[in-house]
């Protein structure tokens, strides 16, 4: 059997947390949208239908959000790449991650700012 990597989304996670260079944008939390992709073997948990053979994504987007909330990035770059960088740190299972984020507020007029980045293990 080839082993092909499966994919699981976390789609319009959204939260408030501090980001932004701007004087105000360093006290009041600003809302933002993350959705994550990550790509892993399925076939441990296929098989055994056991939730340690997997990422569980419900714990997943839970320590996302606190690693957000915590860092405090200035940058909209460097909340995206330090994001997908945790996610592969913390999860070795996961092979490919991609993280997107999107700051609604960031530019008056538009639907949202936005980051996107893909990284492999």
């Amino acid at each position: 059997m080839v082993v092909q990597l499966g994919k699981i989304e976390i789609k319009d996670l959204g939260f408030e947390c501090i980001l932004g260079t701007l004087p105000f944008e360093r006290i009041k939390p600003q809302p933002i949208v993350l959705n994550i992709s990550i790509e892993f073997d399925f076939y441990p948990a296929a098989i055994s239908e056991n939730i340690e053979c997997t990422v569980d994504y419900a714990t997943l987007a839970s320590e996302i959000r606190e690693y957000v909330c915590e860092s405090k990035f200035q940058l909209l770059e460097t909340l995206t790449f330090n994001t997908g960088k945790f996610i592969l740190e913390k999860y070795p299972r996961i092979k490919n991650v991609t993280v997107r984020v999107e700051k609604p507020l960031a530019i008056p007029g538009a639907k949202a700012a936005s980051a996107e980045i893909h990284l492999k293990r």
